[in-house]
């Protein structure tokens, strides 16, 4: 423990002589200096006085006063100072009475000051420093930064760790916190010069001050990732991730402010995620002018995944999706588990993958769930350029497609993600099969579509082929997706009752 010493000022020999007989507090050493009448003190390390009167002289330097009663009389600028009253006459074990309490108390208070300022050295500790990686945090950072703002060279490394997501997903966060652990651990290695710090999430931050050559940047970079990337190949829960890094530099004679420059590193980490991901890219104006003049082409695409429906083959292809994909699986209790080969494909696919569940309870429930979402998501990429593709076999999908089309959104339903597309595929006939389940007459009836040039014509051809029958009316309706370029408005075939088309299918 520490030993605080405070100075005791009583007034005479006779009263310094009885506090000398009063224990101190442990952590607490006390200095009696005896003072008689006029003696003058300039000390600033004044604690405490001990007097039977009060002279103003002596109170301004006081924290803590002892004093009787009749001599209470304090000035204004004493009104913060603790003291404590004793009545006359004054008797030694009076004094010494008042004297242990007082000990006691400034005793406490400098433990609990001590305490406080312990606890906010761990508070400040725990602002500094990330407690997963043992990096700076970001507001430490943005201390590093104020302390540097006239630093004439500076380079900034933003990266972001790719598919962590997917590994948080597939293993659990424990294994999500391994990697950033390791992440930064090979990151204070190679950058020792640097200072590192962890933005949040998976993003981290390396700001180097100094004359430093871009090239030569680009290449340490490029080899810290290469390494970085080779320790996630052979860890078995970090296979699907790889690393992404944007770099920006100032020199002698620029103006820009350090968080420009991250403004600008953020801008380069953009431009590598846009380039597939696992890769490194320097910032030049030329990316700002980009973004600003709205000549940013990438297009996100979409893939909602009805697994009830289309199970592991629905998910053909998704090992070789880029970044700009996101897979919306929609799944219930009566869909097929995952495979050990298609889990493994889904760890490659560099792609965000999310996992949506469907109630039971209500019949289509999934259905009705994935095309609620798909409005949702379409609404929240307005003004994006973005398409939408429905993984499905259930021909009901297909009416979606004219309606969000007349919308101008870019939307297809697939049989499987490595887009065999049942709306454009080159076969007609493959198409009615798979909307009307008559492999049968698929040939004819795609004749039929194919030399109709309206939707009147269509539906005469199919009266005569099926002579009349109630299964006309059936295939008809079926076949609306593929005929809605057709002019011509409703025929009898599209008055049929639900309950005439099920007679129909029999």
């Amino acid at each position: 423990m520490n030993t605080n010493t405070i100075n005791i000022y009583a007034a005479g020999k006779n009263i310094a002589a009885v506090l000398e007989t009063v224990t101190a507090p442990p952590g607490l050493a006390c200095r009696i200096i005896p003072i008689e009448s006029g003696t003058r003190i300039t000390s600033q390390a004044v604690n405490v006085f001990i007097l039977r009167k009060l002279p103003a002289r002596l109170i301004n330097g006081a924290k803590y006063i002892l004093c009787c009663k009749e001599h209470a009389s304090l000035p204004p600028e004493t009104l913060s100072t603790l003291y404590d009253l004793w009545p006359e006459p004054l008797t030694p074990s009076l004094l010494k009475f008042h004297y242990s309490r007082l000990l006691e108390r400034i005793s406490l208070e400098q433990l609990t000051t001590s305490e406080e300022t312990e606890h906010q050295k761990r508070i400040l500790e725990m602002a500094r420093q990330d407690y997963l990686t043992g990096l700076a945090t970001r507001w430490y950072l943005q201390e590093y930064i104020r302390r540097n703002q006239d630093e004439q060279n500076v380079t900034c490394i933003y990266l972001d760790l790719d598919n962590f997501k997917k590994v948080n997903d597939t293993y659990g966060h424990q294994a999500g916190d391994r990697a950033l652990a390791a992440t930064a651990e090979m990151m204070q290695q190679e950058f020792s010069d640097g200072f590192c710090a962890r933005m949040g999430g998976d993003e981290f931050m390396i700001v180097l001050l100094g004359v430093r050559g871009i090239s030569d940047v680009v290449r340490k970079v490029s080899t810290f990732m290469a390494g970085l990337m080779a320790y996630y190949s052979g860890t078995k829960t970090m296979k699907a991730l790889s690393v992404s890094a944007g770099i920006s530099q100032k020199t002698h004679g620029d103006k820009k402010s350090i968080d420009q420059l991250i403004h600008e590193s953020d801008m380069a980490l953009y431009e590598a995620k846009k380039s597939g991901r696992s890769c490194c890219k320097v910032y030049s104006p030329s990316l700002e002018a980009q973004r600003n003049n709205g000549s940013d082409t990438e297009c996100r695409n979409y893939y909602l995944v009805d697994y009830e429906n289309v199970h592991s083959a629905g998910l053909d292809g998704i090992h070789k999706l880029d970044a700009d994909s996101t897979v919306c699986i929609f799944y219930s209790r009566n869909a097929s588990s995952v495979t050990s080969g298609l889990n493994l494909g889904i760890m490659e696919s560099k792609a965000e993958i999310t996992y949506h569940h469907a109630e039971a309870g209500m019949k289509n429930a999934l259905d009705f769930q994935l095309s609620s979402y798909l409005g949702s998501v379409i609404a929240e990429n307005a003004g994006k350029k973005c398409r939408y593709y429905i993984v499905s076999k259930d021909s009901g999908f297909a009416s979606l497609v004219p309606f969000w089309k007349e919308k101008g959104i870019e939307l297809d339903v697939i049989s499987d993600i490595s887009g065999k597309n049942i709306l454009s595929d080159d076969t007609l006939a493959q198409k009615v099969a798979l909307f009307t389940g008559e492999v049968q007459y698929a040939p004819q009836i795609a004749g039929i579509i194919r030399h109709s040039k309206t939707k009147t014509e269509v539906n005469n051809s199919l009266q005569k082929l099926f002579r009349g029958t109630r299964k006309c009316g059936y295939i008809y309706r079926t076949i609306k997706p593929l005929i809605e370029d057709k002019p011509g408005g409703n025929t009898q075939s599209d008055t049929n009752t639900p309950a005439q088309d099920s007679q129909s299918q029999q």
